[in-house]
């Protein structure tokens, strides 16, 4: 009988709210997603770049998701349609860090192409 409780109690933890307060998504989370998809590439050579992070980021700098970059150089990750973004390379070792910002993407999109170059450090 125990475990009956226990479940019913864990059946209930979705409706209840985080600190008390019950909270909107953000608008973007309510705006139809469009997939972005790219490469990451030596500005220098065009060979890719590989095990590094690309980062989305609302105009005003508050991150949304991280994507690996896989050996190919190849990203992809999610977005809200029909607003202004950002997509960054940070902290990567060899190169100077890397922000593009996006104009809106129309809504209806299903997916969208966009690659970074990266300019290597002058040592």
């Amino acid at each position: 009988m125990q475990h009956r409780g226990a479940i019913l109690l864990l059946g209930l933890l979705p409706w209840l709210p985080v600190n008390g307060i019950c909270q909107e998504p953000p608008a973007a989370a309510k705006a139809p997603l469009v997939q972005v998809v790219g490469t990451v590439t030596d500005s220098l050579t065009g060979k890719p770049v590989y095990d590094c992070l690309v980062g989305y980021y609302t105009t005003d700098g508050k991150r949304r998701a991280v994507t690996p970059v896989n050996a190919d150089g190849l990203y992809a990750l999610f977005v809200a349609a029909g607003q202004p973004f950002e997509l960054r390379v940070e902290l990567e070792n060899g190169y100077l860090d890397r922000r593009r910002t996006v104009p809106p993407i129309p809504p209806g999109t299903t997916s969208f192409r966009q690659d970074l170059a990266l300019m290597p450090k002058k040592y």
